[in-house]
């Protein structure tokens, strides 16, 4: 018995439906009816020799047809890659050809191409690939009957591609088996299952949690309403999110870090909006600064939202999605230390007097059946609380490994996987430091980029959620120096310059060696909004 195909079957006895929302129209389709349409489907990808073993491609941005095709995808017993859409500033020629290898390495039987993207079809079919268009799904005609696959829990249902921050994306193996416990464990801490109501989302199917956590949760589910936008229609008018969430009347909103911040400065521009129906204000897959979230808060409250929905987690590709998430309505809560004491010696003391203090956000316990430990990364012993070391975790959402990987060694080490995260326990509970790859050392302090970045925002002309801090090699083998881009629309881009760098050594008593200033859309990011720091120090870090 597997779990996504029966849970897929009873939610389509259900009442509830997908939407999705467009400038043209809203197209609406119940659960049922959708369901109908990927069972024909799947029986014709059997026809075509897909089934469990297999893996099938998608590309194409948030639609019926993409939303139906994976639905096929996983009834016919196959695995399903959904591969990222290119960033705003990626070159067409560059993007095909970073598409081409991902589908090599995937080792795809089918790619289904779908808008904006039609063009890619010839392209890719001439390297010998099998393409159909991805709105082929949609269309009627007799088939035969679809016939239940002999799927194994140990199966990979998900081939997800990381958010390639740095080098190529690696290419998680996620099994039924993970699927289920994942979304078993998120149901039970946000208490899935003692309420169902709307959920918006305009996150990528691309993202483990726009396909995990939003898509695969409410497509088996049934009693949950989704309405699911496109990353290029949010990023083309950012305050269509929470106008859309008003109009609808959702119960939850998902979104990263960033989409907040850019809320918070949107909202008091706007039209009042009703978002008091909103219950869950949840926010993952990139690290979460408690003053934009709490500018944000305070920019939605005269809209009717109620602080205390605001729910972080923190999670990752290898452990399915979500590892820790906080009791639903608790807010945001802050851990507020010493800020030298995290960076010379590792510590999350209370603050003293007079001290630079960070505040870092509280995550949230383990989901049931995942355990977390903190550990030194170099010698992998466990850490006390409040010592700050390599995260680790254990459970059954825990993937296998990558497809593909010879040389580097798999995330599971004696059971638990290293996440390569930064950060300490208090209390049973989760905060997130950094990434150990983007940790910037100097002078022998530990310089997280994250407090970076925040120190940059704060000054006047730097757009929010648009700065970016690296690794510089500084020359005359003076070792690391820290560099910075942030981007602004300000007429004078050499003042903006002169202040970031005065306010980081006033801050955080570091001069950067490189200091950027940009126009919007310059900063490397994937499709979700997530920093590439390493593609930024390849622009931007010349000393």
């Amino acid at each position: 018995m597997v779990y996504l195909l029966d849970a897929m079957e009873r939610a389509s006895r259900e009442d509830g439906s997908v939407t999705f929302l467009s400038p043209e129209g809203d197209d609406r389709v119940s659960w049922g009816e959708l369901y109908q349409v990927a069972l024909r489907q799947a029986a014709r990808l059997q026809e075509d020799g897909i089934g469990p073993g297999r893996t099938v491609a998608v590309l194409g941005l948030t639609s019926r047809a993409a939303v139906t095709a994976i639905a096929a995808v996983w009834l016919a017993g196959a695995g399903v890659a959904v591969l990222p859409t290119p960033a705003r500033t990626m070159d067409v020629d560059a993007f095909l050809s970073a598409t081409a290898r991902h589908l090599d390495r995937l080792e795809a039987s089918l790619v289904l191409v779908g808008p904006p993207f039609e063009d890619l079809a010839a392209p890719l079919a001439a390297t010998g690939r099998a393409v159909t268009p991805l709105d082929r799904v949609l269309e009627p005609g007799p088939v035969s009957d679809w016939r239940r696959p002999e799927v194994a829990d140990g199966d990979t249902v998900i081939l997800q591609l990381t958010s390639g921050t740095t080098d190529e994306p690696r290419i998680v193996l996620v099994s039924h088996a993970n699927l289920a416990a994942n979304l078993r464990g998120t149901a039970a801490a946000i208490g899935h299952g003692q309420r169902h109501g709307g959920m918006l989302s305009w996150l990528p199917l691309s993202h483990d949690m726009g396909l995990v956590g939003v898509l695969a949760a409410t497509l088996t589910c049934g009693q949950c309403d989704l309405f699911l936008t496109s990353p290029t229609e949010y990023l083309a008018d950012p305050a269509s999110w929470l106008r859309q969430a008003a109009r609808h009347r959702v119960q939850t909103i998902i979104g990263p870090a960033s989409a907040y911040a850019v809320a918070a400065r949107l909202l008091p521009l706007g039209p009042r909006l009703d978002l008091s129906r909103v219950t869950q204000a949840m926010s993952g897959g990139e690290p979460i600064d408690p003053d934009v979230i709490e500018k944000f808060l305070a920019a939605a409250r005269p809209h009717g939202l109620d602080p205390r929905v605001f729910l972080p987690g923190y999670g990752l590709a290898e452990a399915t999605l979500a590892v820790t998430i906080p009791a639903p309505l608790g807010g945001l809560r802050v851990d507020e230390i010493d800020a030298d004491d995290l960076t010379a010696a590792g510590a999350a003391r209370p603050p003293r007097a007079g001290r630079p203090t960070r505040r870092l956000p509280l995550l949230g316990p383990p989901i049931a059946e995942t355990t977390i430990r903190v550990t030194d990364p170099a010698t992998r012993h466990v850490l006390p609380d409040r010592t700050v070391g390599e995260v680790e975790v254990r459970g059954p959402a825990v993937t296998s490994g990558y497809r593909g990987a010879t040389s580097a060694p798999g995330p599971v080490v004696d059971g638990w996987l290293r996440t390569g995260d930064l950060g300490y326990l208090v209390d049973g509970e989760l905060v997130i430091c950094g990434r150990q790859k983007d940790l910037i050392i100097v002078g022998g302090r530990n310089i997280y980029p994250e407090e970076v970045e925040r120190t940059a925002e704060q000054v006047p002309g730097v757009r929010a959620g648009n700065a970016i801090a690296f690794s510089v090699q500084r020359t005359g083998g003076f070792g690391e120096g820290l560099g910075i881009a942030v981007e602004s629309r300000a007429p004078d881009p050499t003042s903006v310059e002169r202040a970031v760098a005065d306010h980081l050594l006033a801050t955080i008593g570091l001069w950067p060696v490189t200091t950027r200033v940009l126009p919007p859309g310059s900063i490397p990011k994937t499709p979700s909004g997530k920093l590439q720091r390493a593609e930024a120090a390849r622009r931007f870090g010349a000393s």
